[in-house]
């Protein structure tokens, strides 16, 4: 590499001379460049691309039905998108480490069997340290065991009552469902108008009752036909709201259900 630039030069005169009849010969010129020199200058690159990037680090923790603890190892986190993929696994203390994230504003994708697919939209990657932390802890609950079996509505006065039945053999301490109401019988955790928090109970079958006035308020209005869709749930739920979608999203719901039940609003 130390000489051929020094070639280039002397082969370069030889063709002019030869293809010119001028006496007025033009040389071009070729810069010698040491080994040396070239490393100097793929050392900058390197660095300047090295310096667009740094780690995402945060934490998980896992959680049954009953709200214990269990293994918080094997979850995957990725940034979404990203190409080649970016990803980690959680240790058994739920730590992970994205390395070498571009810096901008991510979203970060959350996924082990049998607990759905969380996201974290908006993650602020900024280069102000030596790596990003998440820093609330997220606690992240198994897909529901609590199975729904029968459900029924009917009104009593000012108020509706919804019925709830589970499995007998069902041995949660405490039973936790969500309900999805909606003006047609397709709604479901993915079609709703609203939906309730997060109800416990103990009893089965579960009587539940709701007054008229709350549903008017909610925008349902007499004689309108109001739906309703339970499905168990866990206490640590892993919905969130999807930018996306333009809705939220509960990835731990137990998919195992009933057919909706309606009543008309009088």
């Amino acid at each position: 590499m130390k000489t051929t630039s020094i070639f280039l030069l002397f082969f370069s005169c030889l063709l002019l001379t030869n293809c010119s009849s001028d006496d007025n010969i033009v040389f071009v010129p070729f810069e010698v460049v040491s080994d040396e020199v070239v490393d100097e200058v793929v050392d900058e690159v390197v660095d300047e691309v090295v310096d667009e990037l740094n780690d995402i680090i945060g934490s998980i923790q896992l959680y049954d039905d009953d709200q214990n603890m269990i293994d918080n190892s094997g979850m995957t986190i990725t940034i979404e998108g990203s190409d080649p993929l970016i990803t980690a696994t959680t240790d058994p203390n739920g730590s992970y480490a994205l390395k070498n994230v571009p810096y901008g504003t991510h979203t970060l994708v959350f996924e082990k069997e049998g607990f759905g697919v969380h996201k974290v939209f908006e993650v602020n990657h900024e280069d102000i340290g030596e790596f990003t932390l998440i820093p609330n802890q997220l606690k992240l609950g198994q897909i529901s065991n609590s199975e729904i079996i029968d459900t029924s509505a009917v009104i009593n006065g000012n108020f509706i009552v919804l019925t709830v039945s589970r499995p007998a053999t069902e041995n949660l301490l405490v039973k936790r469902m969500r309900i999805f109401y909606h003006k047609s019988d397709d709604v479901s955790s993915e079609v709703y108008s609203e939906h309730s928090p997060i109800i416990g109970t103990t009893g089965n079958p579960a009587n539940l009752t709701f007054s008229i006035s709350f549903f008017r308020s909610l925008g349902f209005e007499s004689g309108d036909t109001l739906w309703f869709k339970v499905y168990g749930d866990n206490f640590y739920s892993n919905s969130y709201e999807d930018q996306d979608l333009g809705r939220t999203v509960f990835p731990n719901i137990n998919p195992d259900t009933v057919d909706a039940v309606s009543v008309v609003i009088p």
